[in-house]
């Protein structure tokens, strides 16, 4: 008799012609994740990996995205912004005589 699994949590998501299935998942012997990529033939790939272990395939996750993804060189961010000058306005200034002054 096969082991009844219980669903605790599901994701989809699709990148390019792949589609992954990523199914948290528990049975008798405890619980699980099981990756699934779909390929667009229909073919089905699944790993599996014990709970105890998803903090350590998440270091290795991010530790692939660091090595992929460089830090940008530090340069100098020259400001876009300038303090305007005031403007001083005389008593015969062109403003002047349209607001009435």
């Amino acid at each position: 008799m096969p082991a009844m699994e219980t669903q605790l949590f599901e994701a989809r998501l699709q990148i390019e012609r792949k589609r992954f299935a990523f199914d948290l998942r528990e049975n008798p012997r405890g619980a699980f994740l099981r990756i699934t990529e779909e390929v667009g033939c229909g073919r089905r790939n699944s790993i599996i990996i014990p709970l105890a272990g998803l903090e350590q395939v998440r270091d290795s996750l991010n530790e692939l995205i660091k090595f992929n993804n460089p830090p940008v060189q530090r340069r100098a961010i020259l400001s876009l912004w300038r303090p305007k000058k005031t403007a001083t306005t005389t008593p015969d200034s062109p403003a002047d005589s349209i607001i009435g002054r």
